[in-house]
């Protein structure tokens, strides 16, 4: 597991992120948010792990849904497989440690997706034997736009950036997550 501390970034493909959204209506940004956020078990699939380290993991969102997820990583990149809502064990909640079920060999991706898709994690996997992980390096996905605003907002942007020593595109970003928090937890 030590390649995963190396993280800075993730690798998104265009069909992984909507196959998700379709079957279990998680999206990227609650994918990425599970490895922020503590405690992320992470337990490694040595059984499939032959042309890449494969990962399974439990954590939790920024609104605290559950997910289960399986990833690999690519060079420093964290590269989503599949992610659904966690599934509580047959046992009343609890994960029992009794004799688990053969994960099955796949041939791609999408047969992996499938199967992790119909199946409960904990019929499969020991999550006792998993580790509590922190990225150190790992960055969120970003994307660049353009944004007009009237040029006295601005200067009063960079008034306020520069007496708190910051650029004004950060204070920017965190003037507008504040919003958003404040707007997502009044609906």
């Amino acid at each position: 597991m030590q390649e995963l501390s190396r993280a800075i970034g993730f690798d998104w493909d265009e069909w992984n992120a909507p196959k998700i959204w379709e079957k279990h209506a998680v999206s990227r940004a609650e994918c990425e948010q599970v490895f922020f956020n503590e405690p992320l078990v992470v337990g490694e699939d040595i059984e499939h792990s032959r042309s890449e380290s494969r990962y399974y993991g439990l954590g939790t969102t920024d609104k605290e849904r559950e997910l289960f997820l399986v990833f690999t990583s690519r060079e420093d990149r964290i590269r989503v497989i599949t992610a659904r809502n966690m599934t509580p064990a047959k046992s009343g909640g609890s994960i029992e440690m009794s004799k688990k079920k053969a994960i099955p060999k796949f041939k791609s991706e999408e047969r992996e997706r499938a199967f992790w898709a119909e199946h409960d994690s904990t019929d499969y996997l020991d999550w006792s034997s998993g580790k509590k992980v922190v990225f150190p390096q790992l960055k969120p996905s970003t994307k660049t736009i353009s944004l007009r605003l009237p040029e006295t907002l601005l200067e009063e942007l960079r008034y306020l950036a520069n007496k708190r020593d910051v650029p004004y595109q950060s204070l920017l970003k965190i003037f507008l997550a504040e919003r958003v928090e404040d707007e997502l937890r009044s609906e």
